[in-house]
């Protein structure tokens, strides 16, 4: 079971008919790889297209590369709270993914926006969703 805080607050559009190709965990940023097949991103040029919520998989397993679950994610904008982030974030922080693991950071100037930090408590961050 994953130790992740993620909480919709206020979440946007949700995605339930996809599955997940490898491993991941909610909070992490996804890009689209194939007919409703989503990669947790990988590299700074993937192209994120949302934010996981939900994994069906077994708890404690960490699914093989090759390996697909039923993935739900949210995008199309929302409200979020985790914990899950590299660095330090101010409010006000325009936010990106980190490449190797998949979640939040602070966006440098030619990374890709994938939100907007609205408060910051203690290591929590709540953002708005820019997907």
């Amino acid at each position: 079971m994953s130790d992740i805080y993620f909480n919709p607050s206020h979440p946007g559009i949700a995605y339930g008919d996809g599955e997940l190709l490898g491993p991941g965990d909610k909070g992490q940023f996804v890009k689209l790889v194939d007919n409703d097949t989503f990669q947790v991103v990988s590299d700074a040029a993937d192209v994120p297209v949302g934010i996981i919520y939900h994994l069906d998989k077994m708890p404690l397993l960490t699914p093989a590369d090759t390996e697909r679950n039923k993935v739900a994610i949210f995008l199309d904008g929302g409200v979020y709270e985790t914990d899950n982030i590299t660095g330090t974030i101010s409010a006000d922080d325009d936010l990106s993914f980190d490449p190797t693991a998949g979640n939040i950071k602070v966006a440098g100037e030619t990374e890709t926006v994938v939100g907007k930090a609205l408060a910051i408590e203690g290591s929590l961050v709540k953002f708005k969703l820019a997907l």
